[in-house]
């Protein structure tokens, strides 16, 4: 079990970020395409409690359950109970946990291009409505690395992908929507990207 202490900004543009992040001897990591399965009772029991059972393929295959921290790390910052670890057959464990009564509640897919700094963890996500930047790892190391990469601790999010694409339909005056994936255009387009190592 590790505590996941993270902060999450709204970006329009990657590349101020990544120049940031050169500047202070960052080592790209990797950039992934990943698919994203959530799965809950059909009451929505885990949601309803704060916790989250997902099953994820980006090149590997892994399941993780986070769970409500028991204290909190500041404003600014989400921090949860995470346990994670590797799947050799996604389709097989979410067949298992099927029988156990957990259905898919929904996917979603982003690109993710993670960044290390020292301690620190940077992601660069792109989400089919927006992009946006994560930062993992000491609560006493966030906020510096935030001014570094050009943001204020006044800009952070809290709020899970899932309810900032609710936030995202409801400023477009659309119904409330669970799933967020990419069009079959946008996903074939990012793959080929992907396969020819440019950045999403």
């Amino acid at each position: 079990m590790a505590l996941e202490i993270e902060t999450k900004f709204a970006v329009t543009d990657f590349a101020p970020v990544r120049e940031a992040l050169g500047r202070s001897a960052g080592r790209r990591l990797s950039c992934v395409f990943e698919e994203n399965l959530v799965l809950d009772t059909p009451a929505g029991d885990l949601r309803r409690q704060g916790m989250l059972l997902r099953l994820r393929r980006d090149g590997a295959g892994r399941i993780t359950l986070k769970l409500p921290a028991t204290a909190s790390a500041g404003a600014g910052f989400k921090v949860r109970q995470e346990f994670e670890t590797g799947v050799a057959d996604v389709s097989v464990l979410e067949t298992i946990l099927g029988h156990l009564g957990y259905r898919p509640a929904l996917r979603y897919e982003k690109v993710r291009e993670t960044w290390r700094v020292g301690e620190v963890e940077v992601c660069l996500d792109r989400l089919p409505f927006g992009r946006f930047l994560e930062i993992e790892g000491p609560a006493a190391a966030l906020p510096d690395m935030a001014v570094r990469l050009g943001l204020s601790m006044e800009d952070a999010l809290t709020a899970t992908y899932h309810d900032l694409y609710q936030a995202h339909r409801t400023a477009l005056g659309l119904p409330p929507g669970e799933s967020f994936v990419f069009s079959p255009e946008d996903r074939r387009e990012l793959l080929a990207a992907l396969a020819a190592g440019q950045s999403a």
